[in-house]
């Protein structure tokens, strides 16, 4: 996880022990700004990181070791404002990156090659009003949690509009900004950190309600920033507004 106060990635076990860390503050390689975003290449062994602060991405071993980096501040091809959300399609080795502050999604190589790009401000079909989190499937498809219009977009891995769902509410399929996201690859179900409704939801691939968990805090307030979950169903969100990790248990479905 991307711890963005102290500026460093820390590795934990399922049951919260660390096994290691890395990272400080500043702008050389294996430093940080406030990073954000992580996603994993476990056919590779390999970690990006969104370094948000610096308006770049790097790329590590799973040990921590630096391996390279791209983006600087801009709205140009391969720049930043303020990147959040990062996902790879491991099979093609795509990475995506969503680009808060240019309203935009950018697709580059594993190695940080700009590849294309898709969006702007707005909320219409493919437009976006601060992308948060990216998640891609098995199918190389994108999900975006489109924070400031309460919905999740789908696009193929070319950019191109498949369908959204969501709107502003408390009800089931609707959000109040949704920000972390992920999709578990072995059923294709997309889970939501609601960060507005402190809870977390789950949906089909297309987009159908499934089932929630209510955030439970002692400050009786929730900032899910981001989330993910194991082959057996078990949820991790980070909470930053009690700077914890929850755990939830969950029934595994086939």
């Amino acid at each position: 996880m991307a711890e963005t106060g102290k500026n460093r990635i820390l590795e934990f076990t399922s049951n919260g022990s660390l096994i290691r860390a890395w990272g400080s503050g500043g702008i050389g390689d294996g430093q940080f700004n406030s990073p954000i975003g992580i996603t994993l290449d476990y056919a590779r062994g390999y970690v990006y990181v969104t370094d948000t602060g610096n308006n770049r991405v790097q790329k590590f071993t799973s040990n921590g070791t630096f391996i390279t980096k791209w983006g600087s501040p801009g709205s140009g091809p391969g720049q930043f404002q303020t990147p959040i959300g990062i996902d790879e399609d491991e099979s093609k080795q795509n990475v995506y990156v969503t680009d808060i502050g240019n309203n935009r999604v950018e697709r580059f190589t594993s190695n940080g090659l700009f590849v294309s790009q898709g969006g702007s401000l707005g909320s219409s079909q493919g437009q976006f009003a601060n992308p948060g989190r990216i998640a891609v499937d098995n199918s190389g498809n994108l999900f975006v949690a489109d924070f400031g219009n309460n919905r999740i977009q789908k696009f193929d891995g070319n950019g191109k509009f498949i369908m959204q769902w969501g709107s502003l509410g408390s009800g089931n399929g609707q959000f109040y900004n949704p920000t972390g996201m992920t999709v578990v690859l072995s059923r294709g179900n997309v889970y939501v950190a609601d960060t507005g409704n402190s809870r977390i939801q789950e949906f089909t691939n297309d987009g159908k309600f499934v089932n929630k968990w209510p955030i439970d805090t002692a400050t009786g307030a929730t900032d899910n920033i981001d989330l993910d979950v194991n082959s057996n169903g078990t949820i991790y969100v980070t909470d930053r507004a009690d700077d914890s990790v929850h755990v939830i248990s969950t029934v595994r479905r086939s």
